[in-house]
């Protein structure tokens, strides 16, 4: 009789907990139907993400800044309107939380840049606002590299964000606090942005699922750069987007900030897709390595079996590689990123700053042309050469539904430092691993990334596996430019032959 009273008592005491669990780790989607339905107010769940940061940020530091009073005011506002029959949007009174270099009106925003540590910007960016009108509530802003330059989420103001599965390595960057926040239930959503792979790192580093839409799909505008820069440089490459711990819920994001704005109007409206997509009607092209740099083989492995698992379910699936010089790509990545990042850089104070990289140029095609003095003649050259790329891979897509290539040579790595920085640039001479082999920095992370950047495809990073050191696996799924919807359609069709794993903390 006392065991029985014993085990009944434990039973009463964990059943809260038991219950905030499965908020925490619910899909933004269900969370949205729930508070809908009265099923959970908005006030409690608010309440208990915040209980889950306040538990476990001090471990991970993904969350780097809180909107705790307004969000809970905000929270109760949202119930009281359910209640009255009114509903805010397809986020009425659902928590997320955003990047660090949106800006957020009255929440501060740093980029993790010292001197923006006060900064609390009096606008929001345009993603923002449409979050807001949606009945999204700001719960905080995550951690990221300084001014979204490094593969790592670490800067000198808040420090180093943690990989949920081992706290000693990187959960990636630049959008890693987004990524550790998702996968230790510290937001149901979460939105970043990517040039180089700063959202497709960092999920497939944690285990969850990010989405680089179309290059001119969703606004930028309200990016918080460098104060000494009037505007933001990046007129091509960079995208906002979603990150989550599923497909639906990316799909609900991007039929959310897919969308001009008053202050956004060029953007290009996504083909919406309207296809019954079946396993056996898909044709994929995949590769498990391209471009001469090595991947471990422990991720290709993975792959392997994952497009061994596809074939055996009906899909069409063909060993392939687009017919693009690699390595040319990388290096007109690198020249937009120089002549857009570095606009207001002289060609003087580059040819100055030669000296200070050129180990890293002999090993990183990408970065050869970041800081090389630059012109008009050279602008209109990398325009042209981005042009022949796209074109090959659009006619490259046109024969396949999708293309599958790793994320990155290697899993998530332990926490590395940079040999020293040219500005807010971080230079690393110290180099990864790949299957016992030292492979340079910043090949082993952007290698599989910038080149999607540059032909302005859509892709969507998921988890497959797990490693046999329990780290996530990823992969890229590539689409064709524009046809974002239907990439996310497919990928929920590849996601039912990954394994499936609970998260740390779930």
């Amino acid at each position: 009789m006392r065991l029985f009273i014993k085990t009944l008592f434990f039973t009463l005491l964990t059943i809260p907990l038991m219950a905030q669990n499965n908020i925490l780790f619910e899909s933004a989607t269900a969370i949205a139907a729930k508070i809908r339905n009265k099923e959970v107010t908005s006030y409690d769940v608010v309440s208990a993400y915040f209980e889950q940061i306040d538990k476990y940020n001090q471990t991970y530091n993904a969350v780097v800044t809180l909107n705790k009073t307004e969000a809970l005011k905000r929270a109760k506002e949202a119930d009281i309107a359910l209640s009255k029959g009114e509903i805010w949007g397809k986020l009425h009174g659902v928590p997320i939380t955003i990047k660090d270099n949106y800006k957020t009106k009255g929440i501060r925003t740093t980029s993790g840049y010292k001197p923006l540590t006060n900064n609390a910007p009096d606008t929001d960016a345009e993603i923002v606002k449409l979050l807001i009108a949606e009945g999204a509530i700001i719960i905080g802003k995550t951690n990221l590299s300084v001014l979204a330059l490094d593969m790592q989420a670490d800067n000198p103001i808040f420090g180093k964000t943690n990989n949920p599965w081992d706290t000693t390595k990187t959960s990636g960057g630049s959008s890693g606090g987004c990524a550790t926040a998702l996968a230790t239930g510290m937001t149901p959503l979460s939105f970043g942005n990517d040039v180089a792979g700063s959202i497709r790192l960092p999920a497939a580093y944690c285990g969850i699922y990010g989405f680089k839409p179309s290059f001119g799909a969703v606004s930028l505008h309200g990016i918080q750069t460098d104060p000494k820069e009037k505007v933001n440089g990046l007129k091509t490459l960079a995208v906002a987007g979603p990150l989550a711990r599923n497909i639906d819920d990316l799909e609900l994001a991007m039929s959310i900030i897919a969308q001009t704005t008053t202050e956004d109007r060029r953007l290009t409206p996504l083909v919406k897709n309207t296809d019954t997509i079946a396993i056996k009607n898909l044709k994929i092209g995949w590769t498990d390595e391209f471009g001469g740099v090595p991947v471990d083989n422990e991720i290709k492995l993975k792959i392997q079996e994952y497009i061994s698992k596809l074939e055996k379910a009906g899909a069409t699936v063909v060993k392939v590689t687009p017919e693009i010089d690699f390595n040319l790509a990388w290096k007109t990545w690198g020249s937009f990123i120089g002549m857009q990042g570095g606009y207001n850089t002289s060609n003087f104070v580059k040819w100055m700053g030669l000296p200070f990289i050129k180990g890293v140029l002999k090993e990183v095609p990408m970065h050869q042309n970041v800081v090389k003095p630059t012109s008009v003649e050279k602008y209109m050259i990398a325009m042209n050469i981005q042009d022949s790329i796209i074109n090959i891979m659009e006619n490259f897509m046109n024969e396949y539904d999708a293309f599958i290539c790793p994320v990155s040579a290697v899993t998530a790595f332990n926490h590395h430092a940079p040999s020293k920085s040219f500005g807010s640039f971080s230079i690393y001479n110290t180099p990864l691993k790949v299957n016992n082999e030292d492979i340079h920095y910043y090949m082993a992370t952007q290698a599989y990334t910038t080149p999607f950047t540059l032909t302005e495809s859509p892709v969507l990073s998921m988890p497959i596996s797990l490693s046999k050191d329990s780290l996530p696996i990823g992969i890229q799924v590539i689409g064709k430019r524009y046809s974002d919807f239907r990439l996310l359609k497919i990928g929920m069709v590849l996601d039912d032959y990954a394994e499936k794993f609970k998260y740390p903390l779930e």
